[in-house]
């Protein structure tokens, strides 16, 4: 992972970031602090109520599974909620192991939690114009000189939901008035994705997908869809997607074409 940036580093400086550490780390703090006399029953022969051999694996698998999911988080953002939600998965099973109803109690303060904090939404800048309906696609018939970077979404997606900081940054970034970036909802369109070959069906792999039209027609898309109809995992993150759509070259080819039909209209 690269290091986060301080715009990042501030965006988890809010109610849902902060309870979410408490909720991850909470057993691990109960077990070493005092209060696991009061919240664990332990064997007193031991002379120990810290963590126990057994509780060590389960912490050290959830390390495991941490970094693993790491490597496809699209963003710092992204590495964060993931190691909240095993880091959660895993004290549930932990609390339970111990005690079972600590376990249903600490899932209903879970998602307690989820609905009073709910994570917070993307709203930094972006250039991104959002679609409805068959406005894309009238939109790519009738101008054609125009190149589009297309994001295919689904609100209740969480990894549509990861992907937006990334569009936004790159909207801003590549921008140009005949390099244009937009979203489209498939999850309220559901024939608009159809007619853009994107299953927006809830266990879809296929979500968000990306999409670049030249001159009205598609050049390049992620994820892939295999010969067996299945999504080839892509992470999104803003390296990736400048290589796999080419945005540096499709930029300069765009600023050029810019240039040129400025000058045919001075002369």
């Amino acid at each position: 992972m690269r290091v986060p940036k301080l715009d990042e580093v501030r965006s988890v400086l809010t109610a849902y970031h902060l309870v979410n550490l408490l909720l991850s780390t909470l057993f691990f703090l109960l077990k070493v602090t005092p209060l696991c006399d009061f919240v664990f029953v332990w064997d007193e022969q031991d002379g120990s109520c810290g963590i126990e051999s057994r509780e060590r694996e389960i912490l050290l698998f959830l390390l495991i599974v941490i970094m693993w999911k790491g490597r496809k988080a699209t963003n710092s953002l992204h590495y964060v909620n993931n190691v909240f939600l095993y880091s959660k998965i895993a004290s549930f099973f932990l609390f339970f192991r111990a005690d079972p109803l600590l376990g249903i109690f600490y899932f209903a303060v879970c998602l307690i939690c989820l609905v009073v904090f709910p994570e917070p939404a993307f709203s930094g800048p972006e250039n991104v114009t959002y679609f409805q309906g068959e406005q894309l696609y009238d939109q790519l018939v009738k101008d054609k000189k125009t190149t589009w970077v297309v994001q295919f979404f689904t609100t209740w997606s969480g990894e549509c939901k990861h992907t937006t900081p990334v569009f936004a940054a790159l909207s801003e970034k590549f921008s140009l008035p005949n390099l244009r970036f937009a979203k489209l909802d498939v999850g309220r369109y559901p024939k608009e994705g159809e007619r853009f070959r994107v299953n927006s069906n809830p266990m879809s792999r296929q979500l968000p997908t990306i999409c670049v039209y030249k001159d009205g027609k598609e050049i390049s898309r992620r994820p892939l869809v295999n010969e067996n109809h299945r999504a080839v995992p892509f992470v999104f993150s803003q390296d990736n997607c400048i290589q796999a759509f080419d945005l540096l070259n499709t930029y300069e080819e765009c600023l050029r074409r810019k240039s040129k039909d400025y000058d045919r209209k001075q002369k």
